[in-house]
């Protein structure tokens, strides 16, 4: 029923597909003085979608063991497509938040360490589009104390259609819409 739902809230709305793409650059995590991270991975997120990186070992640091880095030599990129909406006579795109998640891995198990939302229309652009974005996550677990991520962020415009049932031919695919 949900998506019946927000179908009907798109009726009439202009519908704008874009490729992001986040490439990444730096991880840091300060823990407590209690734990240290094992292996480490970025996952991007919206819904039931997930996108992540490979496992990273954390490196603590020289000045301070609880405050490590994980810095990407050869650089490890996620791709994500989505479609913003927006009226017709609107300027800015809806709301759509994509959030960016640092897990540990530790036999097999996988535990949220920190999050931080991202609103994809901010970075949505009609021209090719790149930013550098440094990300100060929130803490999700006792045993973390601080994380900020840095990546580049591009854009990609893809196409324009319709945001309902009829403007789905356009875009070649009927159920684009639904889950995004």
């Amino acid at each position: 029923m949900t998506s019946v739902w927000k179908r009907l809230q798109r009726v009439g709305k202009k519908a704008s597909k874009f490729q992001f793409a986040a490439s990444f650059q730096e991880m840091m995590i300060e823990c407590t003085d209690k734990w240290q991270p094992d292996k480490l991975r970025v996952v991007w997120i919206r819904r039931n979608r997930r996108h992540s990186t490979k496992l990273h070992s954390w490196q603590p640091g020289i000045k301070n063991p609880y405050r490590g880095l994980v810095v990407w030599q050869v650089p490890e990129s996620l791709d994500i497509t989505v479609t913003l909406f927006k009226e017709p006579t609107a300027e800015e795109f809806e709301d759509k938040d994509w959030t960016f998640v640092i897990e540990n891995e530790t036999k097999g198990r996988r535990k949220v360490l920190a999050s931080a939302e991202v609103n994809m229309k901010k970075y949505a652009s009609a021209t090719l589009a790149q930013y550098d974005v440094t990300l100060k996550l929130k803490p999700l677990s006792v045993k973390v104390v601080e994380a900020t991520l840095k990546l580049n962020l591009s854009c990609i415009f893809l196409k324009e259609g319709e945001g309902h049932r009829r403007g789905h031919a356009e875009f070649g695919q009927s159920n684009e819409y639904e889950t995004e």
